[in-house]
């Protein structure tokens, strides 16, 4: 028995045959290729947990110095972070991964302009790494179906005109597990990153503005309100592309504990509200503290219910 928070399958091609070194060297490198352009940034050592986790960091070291020769890499160093080094694609390795297939629904990385400026402005993305990371992390280590780029990052969903009519997730997450009925469940996430540099009611107003997409069904062409067709409503807009509305996660880090307090409070506050309260009703709200995820799992009884605060941690697919 299968259920499903979405309408993406997926399958993969099983040979039962080892690939050889060269082989396994060239899947990994388009591994990384295509991870530069999914994640538009990362480290040596984020690339390696990505892509081959099982080899040493030296080894993916020598591979990213080969895309640099080639031209298709380029790295910088982060500033305040003891000279570690972050690798991006150039222009030329954006052309050449964007005609990877399973990139297609991918938008393109913006390559850097100024890198002086630009290495001021990527640690967003690179937590946003991190949060992919403890999620393949644990699915790696309970046998669940979530892979390297199973995280698909910042899909714009209009549903309104202007900016505020707009969510663009940090990520959507299309995580599969067997439950306690040993049935196989995909769960989809919408996931927000926040270093504690977005205020807490700009952060909340995020909340507000996915119950609005939620809400909002479009009557068809022709059919005016007020009149018997218009009774019914309208097909609710994010019906176009799921099956169920995708359950909400926030992932902050960048505060003490005190802060991440704050920060939660902001979003049950709003919670409350009652556009959003309806939405939810149906849709699973977590938040979770990244420092929380990295050391116990995303897995574990770490996220916090954003309806009610006080029901205490549970797990993200509860």
């Amino acid at each position: 028995m299968t259920t499903s928070d979405g309408s993406r399958t997926k399958s993969r091609a099983r040979t039962g045959a080892e690939p050889d070194s060269e082989t396994r060297e060239v899947e990994i490198t388009w591994a990384v290729l295509a991870a530069l352009f999914q994640f538009r940034i990362a480290t040596a050592e984020q690339l390696r947990r990505l892509t081959a986790p099982d080899a040493g960091i030296e080894k993916m070291r020598a591979r990213l110095r080969r895309l640099r020769e080639e031209g298709l890499a380029e790295e910088l160093v982060l500033p305040q972070a003891g000279r570690q080094r972050a690798w991006f694609l150039t222009e030329h390795g954006a052309r050449v991964a964007s005609a990877f297939p399973e990139l297609a629904d991918i938008p393109a990385p913006r390559t850097p302009g100024d890198k002086s400026a630009f290495k001021y402005t990527l640690w967003h993305q690179l937590a946003v790494v991190r949060t992919h990371l403890v999620f393949l992390a644990d699915a790696r280590r309970r046998g669940d179906a979530y892979g390297p780029f199973d995280f698909i990052p910042e899909i714009t969903h209009r549903f309104a005109e202007g900016r505020e009519g707009t969510v663009r997730p940090d990520g959507l997450l299309y995580y599969s597990r067997t439950n306690a009925d040993d049935a196989r469940v995909t769960n989809l996430a919408f996931v927000e990153v926040d270093r504690g540099t977005m205020g807490g009611p700009r952060l909340a107003a995020k909340l507000n503005a996915y119950a609005r997409y939620w809400a909002t069904a479009p009557l068809p062409p022709g059919v005016w309100h007020g009149t018997i067709e218009a009774k019914g409503g309208g097909v609710p807009l994010w019906e176009r592309r799921y099956v169920r509305f995708p359950r909400l996660l926030f992932v902050l880090t960048g505060t003490r504990q005190a802060g991440f307090a704050h920060r939660a409070d902001d979003l049950e506050l709003i919670a409350r509200t009652r556009h959003v309260d309806k939405m939810l009703a149906t849709v699973p709200a977590r938040v979770a503290k990244l420092e929380d995820l990295e050391d116990e799992g995303p897995g574990s009884d770490v996220w916090w219910s954003i309806a009610d605060l006080e029901a205490g941690p549970g797990t993200w697919w509860s």
